[in-house]
């Protein structure tokens, strides 16, 4: 039976990507760093959709960990006889401040979990997806970020940038092949990475719900699409690309300002 691996499945849009998943009949295999409530979510699926669902429990920031995590999902495979044909790459993190206010160890922990672990993860995936033949599908979480520069997430944005691109030529070596990526490339969505990141958010029209974003990546991934853009809102913003340089630097600083609920620490 086919099996789907999600890291960052502990909430948010991996959550939902999980519950989209197991609605498909897709066994899990749920990574993220509180296994409590991977835990508490692997016994709702399974009761619900009558799966199989494994949990995890890894930090992906910490290279050595995500070094033997295959080898740890390899026996889960083994022990129910599956196949891996899934891969979401959606855990991530990052901070919404200026570059030189934030802590350099925090950074490199980012840049560790957005691309060092995407990237091994990603690297083992596609060697074993070979091996078997079958149908295969890996969904790289980045952001709209990672496609517009966005002041104040100087790292973060820069780590998604990486991720869309790799994800695109990936796809492209990898044609002709049973394998296709996607790049989902989310703009602000409501979930706990928010408060994490320092962002209080208004709810206001633009910013997307998990599900729903959840939902749409998961059908673009089937569809094949390399880079995804959920919402349409999210899709015009793209063409500020298009202006010099500064102005959309200061376009979308503001834009970032505006949806910040007025709080002591959200200030700048």
């Amino acid at each position: 039976m086919s099996t789907a691996l999600i890291t960052g499945a502990s909430s948010g849009i991996g959550e939902d990507i999980a519950r989209q998943l197991a609605a498909r009949g897709l066994n899990l295999i749920l990574v993220a760093r509180r296994k409590e409530l991977l835990d508490k979510l692997a016994d709702e699926l399974a009761a619900s959709h009558g799966i199989t669902a494994t949990t995890l429990a890894c930090d992906l920031s910490d290279r050595q960990s995500v070094g033997t995590l295959f080898e740890r999902v390899d026996a889960c495979l083994a022990e129910h006889n599956d196949i891996l044909t899934i891969l979401v790459n959606n855990a991530g993190t990052g901070f919404w401040k200026p570059f030189a206010e934030q802590d350099l160890a925090g950074l490199q922990r980012d840049i560790d979990l957005n691309i060092t672990a995407l990237t091994t993860l990603s690297h083992a995936f596609v060697q074993r997806a070979h091996k078997h033949g079958q149908r295969s599908y890996l969904m790289n979480v980045a952001s709209l970020a990672g496609i517009l520069p966005t002041p104040g997430y100087a790292v973060y944005s820069a780590t998604k940038g990486y991720v869309r691109f790799f994800s695109e030529i990936l796809d492209y070596e990898l044609r002709g092949s049973a394998i296709s990526v996607t790049a989902a490339c989310p703009g602000v969505v409501l979930t706990p990475f928010l408060d994490q990141a320092g962002q209080n958010v208004k709810k206001q029209t633009g910013i997307m719900t998990s599900p729903e974003v959840a939902k749409m990546c998961v059908n673009a991934m089937y569809a094949g699409k390399v880079v995804y853009v959920p919402g349409w809102l999210n899709k015009i913003a793209i063409y500020t690309n298009l202006l010099p340089r500064r102005l959309r630097g200061w376009l979308l600083e503001r834009s970032m300002l505006v949806s910040i609920e007025a709080r002591p620490d959200a200030s700048r």
